[in-house]
């Protein structure tokens, strides 16, 4: 991926994410060391495709920065759900 995550790219990485989620035997790898900016929505979207098992991964400090934030934010939340 490459550019901004935002509006209707947040809609086509959902939709190809679901296909590819579909078929995929091992965890699927996501590279988005080209993405310059990530919107709310987009985080969001992120965030599900790592709790379904995406490996997001970056070579930007900035992404890894921002994927840091969701996969914390991620074991935050299932620890929450467990009583945790």
């Amino acid at each position: 991926m490459e550019g901004k995550l935002t509006g209707l790219w947040v809609d086509e990485l959902e939709r190809s994410w679901n296909e590819i989620s579909k078929h995929a035997r091992s965890q699927p790898v996501v590279d988005l060391s080209d993405v310059t900016f990530v919107s709310a929505e987009g985080k969001r979207l992120l965030r599900s495709m790592f709790q379904q098992g995406a490996n997001l991964q970056s070579r930007s400090l900035m992404m890894k920065f921002i994927l840091s934030q969701l996969q914390s934010g991620s074991n935050e939340d299932r620890a929450s759900r467990n009583g945790g």
